[in-house]
């Protein structure tokens, strides 16, 4: 790939700022449809704006990114000139990401992935279209190679559903919704407000006052992490060409990911109430820096199975025991949600005879209490760890209402074991898994003799 000048986009974080303080008046000015005010806010701005862009196509002019003889080359820098050299043969994954706002303006935002799990990470770079996707094809290459797995129909309904977060797309449309409000200078809030409102009155005839509140809320985050996920994964294709595991798709944001398989450290299996309603669990792969935990590659299913094979040869299930159920404690799974469970109880209770309106509310809160307690009951005769018969390792532990099953790929991890006065008295002790994504693993109640034991020769 020859040098070429990154896209103006690429120095937009250098004069986010600048820009926002010119763009705010004249967007408040809009919105209150005062089109003079709007204007004499563009003039008292312009200044501004020119030297925004005096200073974008300085850095512009002055950058350049290219790739020869394996090593990556990014210059940028004007008065201090920063050349930065990247070896591809360390390349874990590539990322090319285009948004509905850049496929405006021909712009792809480029994320290189390295494997090494410290110090650099990852290099994003914002480059034209066509040199974007001839980087990538560079750095990871792959050819055409028929769709492993292409959800349509009920498929994609069940992948949909899988790949939604709700928790997620809550947390990140409140802080989206306060910023929003801040920088206009309107009640965004109010609408979504308005909206819970009018919903919490159409269930109020079917719940009651505190329960149809909740259902309410929880309606409204739940259609939005699915929409969010119906976007995210419109078209979702994900293949195997050679030695490389390339996935697409989006609507309003394209994605095209490529990540080398003998990159990959591991593979997660999320094993959450909606998968056991279901029947499939979502897949999800890590390569070196490459978390890979926003989007799974797969529904997997009883009937696609030999699919994740032929994307993940080395993949297997555990052929023997992950844990002796005997030899772990159980008040060190069930004290949390059993404590929580018995509070709720409680409150429960004495809300029937004081206050009976909360009671509904407070009794959903014990429903979730109890499952989190069951899921936990179930990791006493479930999480442990093994090595498999092709020398990889098979994790598996419960966190919340999740079950949890990773298969690790690689040597480059770190352990730490941790014993309490309690457990070391019983042998036992608590082991951590830690990866080059950064992703760590804890097991609780291990064995100690098999924790010291454990040797990293895959």
């Amino acid at each position: 790939m020859n040098p070429v000048r990154l896209h103006p986009f690429h120095f937009l974080k250098y004069i986010k700022y600048g820009l926002i303080l010119c763009v705010i008046p004249i967007l408040r000015a809009v919105l209150a449809f005062d089109i003079a005010a709007a204007w004499l806010a563009f003039t008292q701005d312009l200044l501004i704006l020119l030297a925004c862009a005096g200073i974008l196509v300085t850095l512009w002019q002055a950058s350049s990114a290219g790739l020869a003889d394996g090593v990556l080359t990014v210059r940028q820098g004007v008065l201090a000139r920063r050349p930065a050299l990247y070896r591809a043969c360390m390349v874990s994954a590539v990322e090319v990401c285009r948004p509905l706002w850049y496929r405006l303006f021909g712009a792809a935002r480029v994320r290189v992935h390295f494997k090494a799990g410290g110090g650099l990470r990852r290099v994003e770079l914002v480059l034209p279209v066509r040199q974007a996707r001839q980087l990538a094809r560079a750095l990871v290459p792959a050819t055409a190679a028929a769709n492993f797995f292409e959800p349509v129909g009920m498929d994609r309904l069940i992948f949909v559903l899988l790949s939604a977060n709700i928790l997620a797309t809550s947390a990140f449309s409140v802080l989206a919704v306060r910023r929003i409000a801040k920088l206009v200078g309107q009640d965004v809030g109010a609408l979504a407000l308005g909206g819970i409102t009018q919903m919490e009155h159409l269930l109020a005839a079917f719940l009651p006052a505190g329960l149809s509140l909740l259902a309410a809320v929880l309606l409204f985050f739940l259609a939005l992490s699915l929409l969010a996920s119906l976007l995210r994964t419109y078209r979702f294709t994900a293949t195997r060409s050679g030695g490389v595991l390339l996935c697409r798709g989006g609507l309003l944001t394209h994605t095209e990911r490529r990540v080398l398989v003998s990159a990959i450290t591991a593979s997660a299996l999320r094993i959450t109430p909606t998968a056991r309603l279901l029947r499939r669990c979502p897949v999800y792969v890590s390569a070196g820096a490459f978390r890979g935990d926003d989007l799974p590659i797969l529904a997997l299913g009883a009937d696609n199975a030999p699919v994740l094979q032929r994307l993940l040869p080395e993949f297997c299930l555990p052929q023997e025991p992950l844990c002796d159920p005997r030899r772990k404690s159980p008040p060190q799974y069930l004290w949390k949600p059993g404590s929580l469970s018995l509070l709720l109880a409680a409150l429960l209770v004495v809300s029937l005879r004081t206050v009976p309106a909360v009671a509904p509310l407070l009794g959903l809160l014990l429903c979730l209490a109890l499952a989190s307690t069951l899921c936990n009951l179930e990791g006493i005769f479930k999480e442990g760890f093994c090595k498999n018969a092709n020398r990889t390792f098979t994790l598996c532990y419960c966190r919340g209402l999740t079950r949890h099953v990773v298969s690790l790929y690689t040597n480059d991890l770190s352990l730490t074991i941790t014993r309490m006065p309690q457990a070391a008295s019983a042998g036992r002790c608590d082991l951590r898994f830690h990866t080059p994504s950064r992703h760590t693993y804890r097991l609780r109640g291990v064995e100690f003799y098999r924790a010291r034991a454990l040797k990293f020769n895959l």
